[in-house]
């Protein structure tokens, strides 16, 4: 049976796994709830923001993997594309809905240039430019502007200034990664070994991040999180690397489940994920400098310097301080939390809900007008959710796996036991009738025994 899980799991050109992984039989889609600020004027004279949820803002994920190459038996190279389709009937609310939200580039813009990587703009012309182009802290935009883009005048600015880093005059929540070919993998393709199928060789030509401060949380290990490898147990840990999160993160379990009639070990985010390193040893090497923080992740570094951060949604395992910067979050494990449900034998996530959170630290600067009298302050923007659901089928096909695997395992089980019970009666039934008491015996036994003593069959004269 491990051979033909083995046959089944890796990726080649005639495997199941590969037309698995390559078409995923799985409803997939992506639920966004972007955070509203109701009170944006008094935000700017200093209170504390107000947060409304707007959504599920839903829409269906088409996966694909473009440019396929096998390198060899053991790697293969990829690239995925994820697209966007919004879905009405999924959705509360449309894409035309208006909301009141910060204006990330205008707020970026300002970071840049208190932190000084902006030393070519002093607050001054700061101030002229901010002015000129009638910039407001707080705009309204609609839902399928700021998720599929709009054309901003400071990303123009900034693509003039900044050429490397910013291409183009849009902005996006997306970053410009619908549809799009923005990043390749190399991976494994488990030829050699079944524990070694989906894991990532490089990323975007990269063995290692260079985001982080130490070799450990550069590392890149794992999956890319669409495929992992078969025979997992309560104790196992799940790797996976996460372009969203810029670093590689582990999954744990969480408890055993059944998921439409197939048995599954779910796993999820666990609570210290993003914990400071006097909690989370692990987490050394992810904070440059002093961390904000327990529950949030600075990744600054891997978005051009821009304070961008990830957290739980509703910040989720967060300090107390960062959830009480801002009114209007109710975090939930229940519907918050980070969890997969897979099938343990053969490592297929039968569904799951892949939850983050996207955070902007909105600063307060004295010299330029549009944020001098706010309170510093850790900003939600919204939260997402990657929801996967295989499709009936499949779950059956795997349900019936799993069944055939515990069956050979019980089988041998199952044989010895009874092995050792028909032993165990059978000596049982041998010690009952030679040592059953005279008392118990039988009229033909005593004449028997009668018979042997009168004719001195249990003499010791004969034997003398």
């Amino acid at each position: 049976m491990y051979k033909k899980i083995h046959e089944n799991v890796k990726i080649t050109p005639d495997s199941k796994a590969f037309q698995f992984w390559l078409n995923p039989p799985a409803s997939i889609y992506r639920k966004y709830y972007l955070f509203e600020v109701t009170n944006p004027q008094e935000v700017l004279n200093g209170a504390k923001p107000n947060l409304r949820q707007r959504g599920p803002y839903t829409f269906r994920e088409k996966w694909e993997k473009r440019n396929l190459e096998f390198l060899n038996e053991e790697e293969i190279k990829y690239t995925p594309v994820s697209t966007l389709y919004f879905e009405p009937t999924l959705s509360i609310g449309n894409e035309s809905d208006l909301i009141t939200f910060l204006n990330i580039p205008a707020a970026a813009m300002i970071e840049q240039i208190k932190t000084g990587k902006f030393d070519f703009i002093d607050s001054s012309f700061a101030n002229g430019v901010l002015n000129h182009l009638d910039t407001e802290l707080f705009i309204t935009r609609s839902i399928h502007e700021l998720i599929t883009g709009y054309n901003d005048p400071l990303m123009d600015l900034a693509s003039t200034y900044m050429p490397s880093m910013i291409k183009g005059d849009t902005f996006s929540l997306m970053n410009g990664q619908n549809g799009t070919e923005w990043q390749s993998y190399v991976m494994r393709t488990g030829n050699d070994n079944p524990l070694n199928v989906g894991k990532i060789v490089s990323w975007n030509g990269k063995k290692k991040l260079n985001f982080w401060s130490n070799d450990k949380a550069n590392e890149i290990l794992g999956t890319d999180g669409s495929f992992y490898p078969p025979f997992l147990n309560r104790t196992s840990r799940i790797d996976s690397f996460s372009p969203d999160m810029c670093r590689t993160y582990s999954l744990t379990y969480l408890r055993d489940n059944e998921i439409a009639g197939v048995k599954t070990y779910d796993f999820h985010l666990p609570e210290n994920i993003f914990a400071e390193p006097s909690i989370n040893p692990e987490n050394e090497g992810f904070c440059d400098g002093e961390c904000f923080g327990s529950g949030v992740l600075n990744i600054s570094n891997c978005y051009g310097g821009v304070s961008g951060f990830i957290s739980q949604p509703h910040f989720l395992n967060a300090d107390e301080k960062i959830k009480n910067s801002v009114d209007g979050l109710t975090p939930n494990k229940d519907i918050h939390d980070f969890i997969i449900h897979f099938e343990p034998t053969t490592g297929v996530p039968i569904g799951g809900n892949v939850r983050l959170q996207i955070n902007f630290y909105l600063t307060q600067h004295d010299e330029i007008d549009l944020v001098k009298n706010i309170k510093p302050v850790l900003l939600p923007v919204l939260w997402f959710e990657a929801q996967i659901s295989l499709n009936p089928e499949t779950r059956d096909e795997l349900s019936k796996v799993a069944f055939y695997v515990r069956l050979v395992t019980i089988i041998p089980i199952a044989m010895i036991s009874t092995g050792i019970l028909l032993i165990l009666v059978s000596s049982f039934i041998l010690i009952k009738r030679f040592l059953k008491p005279v008392k118990h015996r039988t009229v033909r036994e005593k004449k028997e025994i009668y018979s042997a003593e009168k004719a001195n069959l249990f003499s010791t004269q004969e034997n003398v």
